[in-house]
Parts: C-alpha cells; structure tokens; sequence
C-alpha cells in the first residue's frame, strides 16, 4: 500500500472517532454544566433557607402580634426548603455526567425544565394564598394577627422562589438549549433505525 492510499485510509478512520470524540465532548460539558449550576442554585436556596431559620428564630422570640407569626412562618417554611436544597446537592453529587447518553441528557434536562415551570405555578399559588390571607386577617377576630404574619411571609417565600425559580429556568435553558440543538441535529430516523447524520 502506497504512502497516499495509506494517509487516505487513516484520514477516514479518524475522522468518524474524532466526530464521535467531539460529541462525547459536547454531551460531558452539556451535564457538567447542568450540574454545576444546579450545585449553585441549590447553594443559594440552602443559604437562604439558613439565613431565614437563624434571623427568624432569634426574631420569633423577641417580637409580638403579626411579626412573631411572619418569622414562625419564615423557620417552618426555610425548614423545608433546607431540606430540598439538601436533596438536590445530594443528587448533584452522586451523578456522573460521563454516565448520561444522548436520551438521558434530554430527559434530565426536560424533567428539570419541567419541575422549574411547575414550581413558578406553584409559586403564585403561595403568594396569591399569602394575600388572601392578609386580606382575611381584616374580617375576622380569630387570631388575626397569625393571619397576617402567615401571609406576609407566604408573600416573601413565594416572591423569593418566583425569582429564584425563573432564574434557574432561564440559566439552565439558556445554557442547555444550543448545545442539545447541536447535537440533536446530527441524530436522524430512519427505516433502517436510527443514526447519525454528519455533513463535511
């Protein structure tokens, strides 16, 4: 075999297993990426989550009326939201983005895309319950003041979790989207299954 055939002959087994390379590349950063910033966001909901527990269970103690229930609604409420953050850090410590295919990165992206939606309906939920709450706490002479103090803190948790949350939602598809665009291009169906489909 002479020296021209035999570099046209490495030329085209290298370069099949440098596209693969490439895309393998492409994946890794795709769910390193998603779970780096999922390790972030879970960082900040955990310190908010703490910063709420230590302010307001010292100011529980030290206020009256609507202000004690504000801060005893803020602990019970940051108490849940420490133990999410914490069921997420665990979870983004425990997977290894090298372990994910194409099908699971798209699935693992579209769930958290789809619990992100959720939760942003979820969080006008909690802030229109806060103001009916407070709007209750006028007309009425059973405990008002829980009333109020419970709604006012329903309107900040679920204020917080509304920016929160749609900031999460905008980083992770604005990160994720091109690069699954990318790949999901290259993928093709046929009758003969399916395949990958790379134009040079």
């Amino acid at each position: 075999m002479n020296s021209r055939r035999f570099s046209l002959l490495m030329v085209l087994l290298l370069v099949p297993i440098c596209i693969l390379w490439a895309q393998d590349q492409t994946l890794l950063e795709l769910n390193t990426n998603r779970l780096q910033l999922n390790k972030t966001n879970m960082y900040v909901l955990g310190a908010w989550a703490v910063g709420n527990i230590a302010v307001s269970g010292v100011l529980r103690s030290r206020t009256t009326g609507s202000t004690r229930y504000f801060h005893e609604m803020n602990v019970f409420w940051n108490v849940v939201n420490l133990g999410l953050a914490a069921g997420g850090l665990y979870g983004t410590y425990t997977t290894d983005p090298a372990m994910l295919s194409l099908w699971e990165s798209y699935q693992a992206q579209q769930k958290l895309e789809k619990i992100l939606l959720f939760n942003l309906a979820l969080n006008f939920s909690y802030m229109t319950a806060g103001g009916f709450l407070i709007e209750r706490a006028k007309n009425t002479s059973n405990r008002p003041e829980r009333l109020k103090g419970y709604g006012q803190s329903l309107l900040l948790q679920g204020g917080f979790l509304l920016l929160f949350d749609t900031a999460q939602y905008l980083l992770h598809h604005n990160q994720a989207q091109p690069k699954l665009e990318h790949l999901l291009s290259h993928v093709q169906v046929g009758p003969q299954g399916i395949g990958l489909h790379w134009v040079f």
